[in-house]
C-alpha cells in the first residue's frame, strides 16, 4: 500500500460560522472589580488554564467553573459528535435563572493543547436533551444533565436537489454548500451519475451517497465528520491493508541502551517522539500512555446476521433480467497463510488440528436489494453491501485504548502502531540479547511484546473525556486525584495474528 493512500488530507477548509466566545482578563485590568491589580502581574492566571486543564463551556452567556463540571464527554465514534455533559450547581442557581437551555440553544466548547503547535478544538453543540435534578434551596446542589450533537447548519434541511457527478466530486459539492471542509485518502471513484436527493436530509443525502460509492474491489468506504468541521471520505481499505509486523524502529524506541525510554519525557517537554502508543511503564505521563484496553468481540453475531458469504440479488432494468452475486469481503493479499481471518473454523475439531467439515462455508446469506435503475451507476445496489459488508468485518473484533492525557497529534482515520506488552519468563540472557536486555535484573522477568494485539490499527472513532477531581485516600493519607482531559480511541484491523501457543 502506497504511503500516500493512507494520508488523510484536507482538501480545502471549513467556513463555518461559529459562536464567538470571550472572556475578560482579569489580571490586565479589563474588569472593574479588580481595580487595584490594573497592570499588575499574577501567577493565578485563570484564564491560562481554560481549555487546557478542563474544558471551556459556555451556554447563554453563562461559563461553567471548573468544580460546576463533572463529567465531559466529546463522542466522534458516529457520523456525528456528540456532546454529554454532567454539571453540579453547588453555589448558585444563576445558571438555571439565565442561562438554561431553550429550543435552539447551542454549548460552546473550546479545549486546546498547552503546546500551540496543535490546532484547538472549537465546537458549537446543539442541546438535544436537558434532565435538570430537583437540588436544595434556590436550586443550589441539583445536578444537570446535557446532551449535544454538533451543529451543522441546514444539515437536517429537507430539500429536493441534484447532483451530477462521482460520490467523490458530489460530496465536495455539498460540503461547500454546508461551509465544512473535506479530508479524503481517496482520488477518485468509478460511480459516475445524478444523483438525487428526493426531500430528504442532507445530512441522510451524504449517508446515502457514500453506501453507494464505487471504485473497484480493493476499495470499500465510509464518511463522518470530524471535530474539525471536515467532511471526511474514507477508502477504509486504504487504512488497514497491509498490518504487518511493527519494525525494529518502533521496538528501538522501547528497548533502549540506557535505562531509560526516549519517550520518558519531563513534564512540560517539548521534545519530540515517534507517534505510537504503548502500555509500557516509561510512556507513563506522557500521551502516548495506555492506561487501559478493551476487547471487544462480536464476530458469532455479526456472522450469524450475514453470513461468511453475503448474497446481492436484485433486477437490473437495463439487461431486464435478476442477478444473484455474493459479497465476499476482501482480505489483504497473502494474509491468509499467516492471519486469523475471522471467517469461521472447522468442525468438529480433533486434538490434532484435523476436522470432518467446513460448515461455516454453507453459512450465507441472500439480500434483495430490489430494481437497478438505466440512471444509476453499473455497481450502484451491490455497493451499497459491498461497504456494508466489509465495514461489518471490521467491527468483529477490535480494541479500545484509553490514554491518560488528550493527544492532538492524531485523528480519527489514521493507521497507527500500537505496542502492548506482557510479562513471560525470564530472558535468556546471551550475547545475541537484543537492545536493553543485559539492563535487567538477574532472575527478573522481562516485557515482552503481545503479538496478538501488537500492530496497526485505524482509529475508527475517539472519545475526549473529562472528569472532575475525586477525592481519594491512601495508606499515606488522604488526597486529590485530577485526571484532566484524557482520550479513549476506538481501533480497528481486518487479519489478526494466529497466538501463540505454549
Amino acid at each position: 500500500m502506497a504511503e500516500d493512500n493512507i494520508v488523510i488530507r484536507s482538501l480545502f477548509s471549513p467556513s463555518i460560522q461559529l459562536d464567538d466566545i470571550a472572556l475578560d482578563d482579569l489580571f490586565t485590568g479589563t474588569s472593574p472589580d479588580l481595580e487595584n491589580l490594573k497592570g499588575s502581574p499574577t501567577g493565578r492566571q485563570y484564564q491560562n488554564t481554560l481549555g487546557t486543564d478542563y474544558p471551556f463551556i459556555i451556554i447563554n452567556n453563562y461559563t461553567f467553573a471548573v468544580h460546576e463540571i463533572i463529567n465531559f464527554e466529546i463522542d466522534a465514534t458516529g457520523f456525528l459528535p456528540e456532546l454529554k455533559l454532567t454539571i453540579a450547581l453547588t453555589s448558585t442557581n444563576v445558571f438555571k435563572t439565565v442561562g438554561f437551555p431553550k429550543d435552539g440553544d447551542i454549548a460552546s466548547v473550546f479545549i486546546r493543547a498547552k503546546n500551540d503547535a496543535f490546532k484547538p478544538v472549537r465546537n458549537d453543540y446543539l442541546i438535544t436533551f436537558v434532565d435538570s435534578g430537583p437540588g436544595g434551596a434556590e436550586g443550589r446542589g441539583s445536578t444537570i444533565e446535557i446532551r449535544g450533537v454538533l451543529f451543522i447548519p441546514h444539515l437536517e434541511d429537507e430539500v429536493i436537489k441534484n447532483y451530477e457527478g462521482t460520490s467523490f466530486e458530489v460530496l465536495q459539492q455539498v460540503a461547500k454548500n454546508l461551509k465544512l471542509g473535506f479530508a479524503t485518502n481517496e482520488e477518485s471513484t468509478s460511480d459516475s451519475q445524478v444523483w438525487i436527493c428526493p426531500n430528504d436530509t442532507l445530512k441522510n443525502f451524504i449517508m446515502n451517497i457514500t453506501e453507494h460509492s464505487w471504485k473497484d474491489e480493493k476499495s470499500f468506504y465510509k464518511c463522518y465528520i470530524d471535530i474539525y468541521y471536515h467532511l471526511n471520505f474514507i477508502n477504509v481499505n486504504n487504512q488497514i491493508a497491509g498490518e504487518g509486523k511493527l519494525s525494529a524502529g518502533i521496538l528501538d524506541i522501547v528497548f533502549m541502551t540506557d535505562d531509560k525510554s526516549d519517550t520518558n519525557l519531563e513534564k512540560g517537554s517539548q521534545q519530540m517522539s515517534k507517534k505510537f502508543f504503548s502500555d509500557m511503564d516509561s510512556f507513563s505521563g506522557t500521551n502516548s500512555f495506555i492506561q487501559t484496553y478493551t476487547i471487544q468481540n462480536n464476530s458469532s453475531a455479526i456472522s450469524k446476521r450475514w453470513g461468511y458469504k453475503t448474497y446481492a440479488q436484485f433486477y437490473s432494468q437495463a439487461t431486464k433480467g435478476t442477478w444473484s452475486i455474493y459479497v465476499d469481503p476482501i482480505i489483504t493479499e497473502g494474509s491468509h497463510e499467516d492471519k486469523m481471518l475471522l471467517k469461521g473454523r472447522p468442525y468438529p475439531k480433533a486434538a490434532d488440528g484435523t476436522a470432518s467439515e467446513k460448515y461455516w462455508e454453507t453459512q450465507n446469506k441472500y439480500i434483495w436489494l430490489g430494481i437497478q435503475y438505466k440512471d444509476s451507476h453499473d455497481m450502484y445496489l451491490y455497493s451499497q453491501l459491498w461497504n456494508k459488508r466489509n465495514l461489518e468485518e471490521l467491527d468483529k473484533l477490535y480494541l479500545e485504548i484509553e490514554i491518560t492525557r488528550w493527544n492532538p497529534n492524531v485523528y480519527r482515520g489514521e493507521k497507527v502502531p500500537i505496542l502492548l506488552h506482557s510479562f513471560g519468563d525470564t530472558f535468556d540472557r546471551t550475547a545475541n540479547a537484543t537492545p536493553g536486555e543485559a539492563n535487567l535484573p538477574a532472575n527478573e522477568t522481562a516485557p515482552i511484546a503481545q503479538q496478538l494485539y501488537s500492530g496497526y490499527y485505524m482509529i475508527d472513532g475517539l472519545k475526549i473525556k473529562y472528569t472532575i477531581a475525586m477525592p481519594t485516600r491512601t495508606s499515606e493519607g488522604s488526597g486529590e486525584v485530577t485526571p484532566g482531559i484524557t482520550q479513549i480511541l476506538l481501533l480497528r484491523r481486518r487479519e489478526w495474528p494466529v497466538p501463540a501457543t505454549g
